[in-house]
This record gives C-alpha cells, sequence and structure tokens, in this order.
C-alpha cells in the first residue's frame, strides 16, 4: 500500500473492516482491537492513525513485536500481516486481520467482537453473529461486474419512490444503497450488488446460487413431473418481474360484488407470493450453492430456498417473534427500494391478505437445510368472502387477530381457548382478550368451553327477499352477482334449511321463498 493510497483510505473513515488505533496501546489492548475485526469479517487495523483520522506514526514499534504479542495472547488463533508503510507525516503499520473461522477469545471469559463503531465482548459459549455474506466484496468481482441497465433501473425504482438517492450519481447512488464498498483503493460491487443490478455473465461466474427455478405442475400432469419449467438468472428486480410474469399467466381471477365495491379474487394474490418470493430471497443461505425453487400447482405454489428460520424463530411464533435478517445488507438496499418493509411486516401481510378472501395461512415446512413456504388456493367460497367482507365494512375493519380467529373457526367449525391461542400465536391470556372482544362485536359465541363463529348469513336474507316471488337461478345469480356454481349452492342450502323450494322442471324450474 502506497502512502497516497493510505491516505485515501483513512479519509473514508472507519468502518465494519477498517479500524484505526494509536501507538500507545497496551499489547492486551491491541490483541482485543485485532481479535474484534477476526471475529466479525476481518480487515485492516491502521497502528498510528487516532480516532479522528490522524496519523500521529507508530515509529517506536517493531512488527515483529506485534505478530509476536497477538500470537501469545490468542493462543496461537490469530497471526496478521503486518505491512509497514512510510511517509512524510510518520510511519504506520497496517495489520491485515483474516477473519476467523473460529471464536477468538483474549485472556479468559470474552470474545471480542467489532461491529463498525465500536468494540464489544460476547460471553465464551455466545454465538457469534452470522456473517453478512451479502456485504462481503469477492474477490473476483470488479465495477465492470455491474450493469448499466440494471443500475437504470433500480434509479427508476427510486424516482418512482420520490427518493433523494435517485439525484445522486450512478457511484455515489450505489455506494449509499450499500452495493460499493472500496477495498485496497479500488470501487467493488458488494454481493447485495451484484444480485441488484450483477450482469448475467457476472452472476452466472459468481453467483450462479442466484438462479431461480420455476416449475409449473398443471392439472392432471403426473406429481412428479410438471408442464413447464424456466431457469432464470437475473438481478433481483428483473427477477421478480419475469417470475410475476409467469406467475400471472396460469392465476384465475373472480370478481365478487360486495355493495358498492368489485373485489378481485385470484388463486394467488401477487402481493402474497411477491411477499413469499422476497422473503426467500432476503432470508435465504446465500452461500449454499442450491437454488431457489417456485413450483406452481393449481390449488397451491411452493416457494423453497436454502437455509432455515434464522435461531429462535418457528413456525409457531413466526408472527411474534421480532425480525431477525440473515442478510441485513441486502434487505436494507431492498428497504431503501420499496420492496420491503424494514419492521419485518411481510409475514404479517401474506396472513392478512390470505384471511381476507378466505385463504388458509401460510404453512411453513422446515428442512434440516432448507425451508418450503407453501401458499393454498382452496375452492372459492364466495358466501364467506362477502360476509367477511360485509362485517368489516359494519364494524370498521379487523384486525389481524380477529381475522386469524375467524379464518381458524370457519375451518375447523370450534375451537378451545388453546387451540385458539396456539393459532393466534399468544399467551393463554392475550388470546383469552382477543376473544372476548370478538365475542362483544357479536363476531362469535362460547358454548361449554369451546369458541364457534356467529356468521350472519346476509346473502341468505338478500336471496330470501327476492324469493317472495319465484325467480329462475339465473335470475338469482343476475341479482345477487354471483357465479352459476355459488348461485346453486345458495340454493341448494336454503332448501336442506327448509326455507325454500324448487317448483317445476328443466328449463321452468323457479326458487320460490316458503
Amino acid at each position: 500500500m502506497t502512502w497516497e493510497e493510505l491516505l485515501e483510505r483513512i479519509s473514508l473513515g472507519q468502518d465494519e473492516r477498517t479500524l484505526f488505533l494509536p501507538p500507545d496501546l497496551s499489547p492486551e489492548e491491541l490483541a482485543r482491537y485485532a481479535a474484534g475485526l477476526a471475529n466479525h469479517r476481518g480487515g485492516i487495523l491502521f497502528l498510528g492513525v487516532d480516532g479522528e483520522g490522524r496519523v500521529v506514526g507508530a515509529s517506536e514499534i517493531h512488527p515483529l513485536q506485534i505478530t509476536h504479542a497477538l500470537f501469545q495472547l490468542t493462543q496461537g488463533l490469530l497471526l496478521p500481516y503486518v505491512e509497514v508503510i512510510e511517509g512524510p507525516m510518520g510511519r504506520v503499520l497496517a495489520l491485515h486481520v483474516p477473519q476467523s473461522p473460529a471464536a477468538v477469545a483474549v485472556g479468559a471469559g470474552r470474545v471480542p467482537f467489532w461491529d463498525g463503531k465500536r468494540l464489544t465482548e460476547l460471553r465464551v459459549g455466545q454465538a457469534l453473529p452470522e456473517p453478512d455474506f451479502t456485504a462481503q466484496v469477492l474477490p473476483a468481482a470488479s465495477l465492470s461486474d455491474l450493469d448499466p441497465v440494471e443500475v437504470l433501473r433500480l434509479r427508476r425504482i427510486l424516482e418512482e419512490r420520490g427518493s433523494n438517492l435517485a439525484a445522486l450519481p450512478d457511484l455515489e447512488l450505489l455506494f449509499a444503497l450499500g452495493l460499493l464498498e472500496r477495498v485496497e483503493g479500488q470501487d467493488k460491487p458488494t454481493v447485495a450488488g451484484l444480485l441488484l443490478a450483477g450482469t448475467p455473465l457476472a452472476l452466472k461466474r459468481l453467483l450462479p446460487q442466484a438462479e431461480v427455478s420455476y416449475y409449473y405442475h398443471g392439472a392432471g400432469v403426473d406429481p412428479e413431473g410438471y408442464a413447464f419449467r424456466e431457469d432464470i438468472l437475473r438481478p433481483i428486480p428483473a427477477l421478480l418481474e419475469r417470475l410475476r410474469d409467469l406467475i400471472q399467466a396460469r392465476n384465475r381471477v373472480r370478481y365478487l360484488t360486495v355493495g358498492l365495491f368489485r373485489l378481485e379474487v385470484w388463486d394467488f394474490d401477487q402481493e402474497v407470493y411477491r411477499e413469499a418470493l422476497l422473503n426467500a430471497l432476503v432470508h435465504r443461505d446465500w452461500q449454499s450453492p442450491d437454488a431457489i425453487q417456485v413450483h406452481h400447482y393449481p390449488d397451491r405454489l411452493e416457494v423453497s430456498n436454502p437455509g432455515s428460520f434464522p435461531p429462535g424463530i418457528t413456525p409457531e411464533n413466526i408472527l411474534r417473534h421480532p425480525p431477525k435478517r440473515r442478510n441485513p445488507r441486502l434487505a436494507e438496499a431492498l428497504y431503501r427500494l420499496g420492496y420491503v418493509e424494514r419492521a419485518g411486516s411481510g409475514v404479517d401481510k401474506m396472513y392478512r391478505l390470505l384471511l381476507k378472501y378466505g385463504k388458509e395461512p401460510p404453512e411453513y415446512r422446515l428442512f434440516p437445510e432448507a425451508l418450503t413456504l407453501v401458499l393454498y388456493n382452496p375452492e372459492l367460497d364466495e358466501a364467506f368472502v362477502r360476509e367477511l367482507a360485509e362485517a368489516q365494512e359494519r364494524l370498521g375493519g379487523f384486525s389481524l387477530d380477529h381475522l386469524i380467529a375467524v379464518g381458524h373457526l370457519r375451518r375447523v367449525g370450534e375451537a378451545s381457548l388453546e387451540e385458539l391461542s396456539r393459532a393466534l400465536q399468544l399467551p393463554l391470556e392475550a388470546a383469552r382478550k382477543v376473544l372476548a372482544r370478538m365475542e362483544r362485536m357479536g363476531l362469535l359465541r362460547k358454548e361449554g368451553g369451546r369458541y364457534h363463529l356467529l356468521r350472519r348469513d346476509s346473502l341468505g336474507e338478500r336471496a330470501l327477499g327476492l324469493l317472495t316471488n319465484p325467480l329462475s337461478r339465473r335470475e338469482v345469480e343476475a341479482q345477487l352477482g354471483l357465479s352459476s356454481r355459488a348461485a346453486l349452492a345458495l340454493l341448494n342450502r336454503l332448501i336442506r334449511e327448509g326455507k325454500v323450494e324448487r317448483v317445476g322442471r328443466g328449463a321452468a324450474t323457479r326458487y320460490r321463498r316458503l
């Protein structure tokens, strides 16, 4: 490293991989800072530079003194390369500290950890924070691996959001998004930068695991086979657009009229599967060579990614656990681009949109080194969706807890407090308060220690009001805005309940209220 390169590096300040230290430290203090770098991502420790970035020199220290002291104080786990840099302001020692595969302790009981701003300590036995692979710079990566067209796409996205970042020059924009790092005086893309704006050749050469495989399994196709497959290796914005096109081409929509509004009910809601895909991209293990797989069936959509939940999160607590991000650099860039919410509300959004249209909540299947999210597409219950929409309009909207409880009771018929507590992922007392409020709202009742849904049959009431005069099925369809199947199901239910009778046969069939 030349003196000019040193000054340029110092001008950028300290960060996760760069540390400035004055020369008057004890060997133990120096060892703690060096071990702190090794326990995070590795980097360079500049000895002879104060915290303000001023060169104060380290002329009295010999490189061999440093290597010997660090070797002794870390039980042989740390042996950095020490580079001597001399210039008009004095002598600076650059300690090149590699990332350690195992925790490096200095003395008994504590493991130092440098987070880019301060030195903290972990207890022995406490897991080290998982390194963010998407913040790293791959040795073979260079600025030419970024596609100008994809960088322009990022700028257009920021312009549409009204972000001030859109006005920055290209390099400043990429630095601001965390997609570039300065390494040894050169601007190089991070893994996040390649994932968001890399050229196809760069992705194939450096990150082939960024490929996503889409499979469509049509009705009547062998469950082990597929009718269509496409492997997609593109930056994430272009990847999401292509996946949307593939899914939408095979995605049915039905329209329901509720009062003055028309609801669009898709087999797979675009916002829901977009959240599922983003979760797979943000939380996957990017060091695994395996690809994300999307399996599209008529009755379900499965999104599988390498890597399981972050530590502490399970399918049983995912709604309530504070968000934990495996790849913070990529997640932060996607947040600034408007793809994800910083608060980790993607799971809540999926639950809400699925339950709103009478569908089941997402299902998580855990494997030793992978995770599959399943979105189900059951037969549309038009009457329930209408009833739910009318109830929300009447009561001023439902919370997510209300939707979960209503959806669970609709599926199982009745449930105990303990069962609903598990469905809500809440402690018993918190679940009891939610259910008590729903009783006061007239949404459910409690009998014999079990909860039942109180369904207001508004659609049936409207049909009975029409059938004071005999009507054909087609006339009922037209006046209630139902499909043929839904109208027939409603009329047959009212017949079974003894409220309506069928008169006539064939084309002359009419229905009238009893």
